[in-house]
Parts: structure tokens; C-alpha cells; sequence
């Protein structure tokens, strides 16, 4: 069955600019002949619509209909920060376009559902934490068509996209455990939804088992800040690294937190991994580029994304029961992880 990415490659255009031809998208840019090229050659290989391969619907024309929306549960300047919700934000874009979904509309929430407009929309796709009160809101106003990434409703009624965070937390420690510390500090953030009721971060809550299960918890270890952000990574280790008893090793709940904790340490003199190792968590692009290079466990979040509209596309096509699909980590070993001497 021919896909937009067939299309591209014979109309020589990108898969978007064929997405947005097809489903008719008034502000593209592109010429009389490029669209006539787009959707000669749609005909040529028999494309079907999304929305008539997936549902019972009837589709007048070769278009494409189906539109959802995305709601990003966090600020644009943290997205931006923070790539980890881009990166998803990025498979979610790059499966929407090679299967010709059109993004309607993408929004940062910011207090209320009532500030995202939902109108006209086959579906939406929510990244982050959602309060209870924001999740019955959506829901009444988009059905059952909602896929959450980093959250599972209660009421079980929804698909939703998870990691392991247990698991991949307990993966980091077993690694610092082979290499001899015993010793080890946490360095995260304090999560919240958006109706700001604090929310106990699994990473945070599987290292305190882990350690108190070994005898090894030090509250005086445990660095949490407001967010997950660089400046809160070097606050948190700037506070560790003035303490007289500093760590040998330490867990910190994000790449980019790590980064800010690894430029407090170059400040304060402590060498990487010598005097302190570190393990993060996401494995974002950066990571490999550190000075030294990040261990850190990589989630897989554009895969992620990719697999939420999956996931929506069969809900169009009828599916009743809610999927919870489980994307698996692994435990990237670099230089900023040693054995203790």
C-alpha cells in the first residue's frame, strides 16, 4: 500500500510538504505544478487516506482528513530545554506525516483545557503529566480518541505510552553498585501536574527503596529541585559539592540536569568520574558530546511519539479496548562512570 513517503520520493519533496498538499493545506507555499505533481502521483500509486484505511468513513477524494492535536503539558521554553518532550514531539510530527495525518493544532498548556481549542479534531495525542480534573475535561470533549505519553489514566479508559522508570532506574544503580560505590547521591526534580499538586517522581521513589533495601539511604544525599532543568542540575551539585561529605557517585534524574551538575563540578574542581561519577537519565543528543561523555540510560522518546499515533490510528479504526504499550530503556555505559579507587 503506497504511502506519503512514496509519494515524496517520486515527487521529490519532502514527506510534510506531500502531507500538507494532501490534505489541502491553504497556507503551504508551493507551486501550481508541484501540488499537480503531488497528486497525479497519489493517484498513479492508489494512495488511500488514513482516514478511509482505518475507519468506515467515506471519503470523497484522494485528501486526507483525519486532523489531531497535541498538547504538550509543559512550557515552550522548557520543551526547548529540556529535549526530551521535543524529541517526542518529533516522533509524533514524523509519524503524522508519513502517514498523512494532518498536525491540526499543537499547544502548550498553560492553566486550564479551556485555554486548547479541541474543535474539529479526530483525536489528540497528550505528553505529560494531566491532573484528574484536566483529564475529565478532555475527555468529555474528545471522547475516547486520546493517547497520554508519560501518563495512565485511572480510569483506564485510554491508551497511553510509558517507560519503565523503576526498572530504569534500578539498571543505573546496579551499574554504580558493580563499580564499587556505596556511596550515592540523587539529584532531581519535584514533578508536579498542571493544577500544581506534587506528583512522588518514580526515579526518586525506586532510588530511596533501593538504597534504604541496602542500608545505604543518606537523606543528606538527596538533592530535589523545582524542575528538571540545566540551572537546577548545577544548583543541586553545587550545594552537594560545598557539603563536607560529597558522594563518590551520584543518579541525576535528567541529561540536562547532569549537564549543569558536570559544569558545578569543573567550577568546584571535582574531577569526573575521579572524584565523582555520574549517571543520567535520556540520553539526549548531547550527552555523547560532554566533557567527559554522559553514562546514561537511554529512553527511546521519538519511538515514543512514533507509537502514540500508532496507537490513535487504531483507536479510529474501531479498537475499544485501551492499550498501555511499555517502550523499553537501556543503559548507555560512557566515561562519566568509573570504579571507585
Amino acid at each position: 500500500m503506497a504511502t506519503i513517503k512514496d509519494i515524496a520520493e517520486l515527487a521529490k519533496v519532502s514527506t510534510a510538504t506531500v502531507s500538507r498538499v494532501l490534505n489541502n493545506d491553504k497556507n503551504l507555499s508551493v507551486t501550481v505544478e508541484t501540488r499537480d505533481r503531488i497528486m497525479e502521483i497519489a493517484k498513479e500509486l492508489k494512495y488511500v487516506p488514513v482516514r478511509k484505511r482505518y475507519t468506515d468513513k467515506k471519503v470523497s477524494s484522494v485528501v486526507g482528513e483525519t486532523e489531531i492535536g497535541i498538547v504538550m503539558f509543559c512550557s515552550p521554553e522548557y520543551e526547548w530545554e529540556d529535549t526530551y518532550f521535543l524529541s517526542i514531539r518529533k516522533g509524533i510530527e514524523s509519524e503524522c506525516s508519513e502517514k498523512g495525518l494532518l498536525v491540526k493544532k499543537i499547544s502548550h498548556y498553560s492553566g486550564g483545557m479551556t485555554d486548547v481549542q479541541m474543535n474539529n479534531l479526530d483525536g489528540v495525542i497528550v505528553v505529560g503529566m494531566i491532573s484528574e480534573e484536566d483529564e475529565k475535561e478532555l475527555s468529555q470533549r474528545v471522547n475516547r480518541n486520546i493517547v497520554f505519553i508519560n501518563y495512565v489514566s485511572k480510569s483506564e479508559q485510554f491508551d497511553a505510552v510509558i517507560i519503565d522508570h523503576e526498572k530504569a532506574t534500578k539498571d543505573a544503580l546496579e551499574h554504580l553498585f558493580s563499580l564499587g560505590h556505596t556511596k550515592i547521591g540523587f539529584i532531581g526534580g519535584q514533578e508536579r501536574d498542571q493544577s500544581n499538586n506534587k506528583i512522588m517522581d518514580v526515579r526518586h521513589r525506586t532510588f530511596e527503596e533501593v538504597m534504604k533495601k541496602r542500608g545505604l539511604y543518606n537523606p543528606e544525599h538527596m538533592y530535589i529541585s523545582r524542575q528538571f532543568l540545566i540551572s537546577d542540575g548545577y544548583a543541586s551539585m553545587k550545594k552537594a559539592g560545598e557539603a563536607e561529605d560529597l558522594p563518590s557517585a551520584f543518579f541525576i534524574a535528567s541529561d540536562a540536569m547532569a549537564i549543569g551538575a558536570m559544569r558545578a563540578c569543573h567550577e568546584l574542581g571535582i574531577k569526573i568520574p575521579e572524584d565523582v561519577s555520574i549517571v543520567s537519565f535520556n540520553d539526549v543528543e548531547m550527552a555523547s558530546f560532554t566533557q567527559p561523555a554522559l553514562t546514561t540510560v537511554k529512553v527511546y522518546t521519538e519511538e515514543m511519539g512514533k507509537a502514540a499515533v500508532k496507537l490513535l490510528m487504531d483507536r479510529l479504526g474501531g479498537r475499544e479496548i485501551p492499550f498501555k504499550l511499555e517502550i523499553p530503556t537501556k543503559l548507555i555505559v560512557r566515561e562519566s562512570s568509573s570504579r571507585i579507587e
